[in-house]
């Protein structure tokens, strides 16, 4: 009856020592896993502070062209529109 015991005990003993062991595997991959959480954000706010600036650059470049293609067209229509004056004011005379 005693071994029986003993070897329950034993027993028991081997299965509290096998869980402190997974125990300490599982704390381990934990920090590895925070460890990893880490580097994505620091990978996403890298990545999210570079797509803020590339709309910015974007949105200078299409302000620019705007910008050029209004001055041309504005320019174009003041010397059409000089030349009708012109055209009408020959008309007229």
């Amino acid at each position: 009856m005693e071994k029986q015991i003993l070897n329950v005990l034993l027993e028991v003993q081997k299965n509290i020592n096998d869980l402190q062991k997974d125990m300490n595997t599982l704390q381990k991959d934990m920090k590895d896993v925070k460890s990893d959480v880490v580097d994505i954000k620091g990978t996403v706010n890298r990545i999210e502070t570079s797509q803020t600036e590339d709309v910015v650059a974007l949105l200078k470049l299409i302000n620019k062209k705007t910008d050029d293609d209004f001055h041309y067209l504005n320019n174009r229509i003041t010397q059409n529109d000089k030349r009708l004056f012109i055209l009408e004011n020959r008309e007229n005379k």
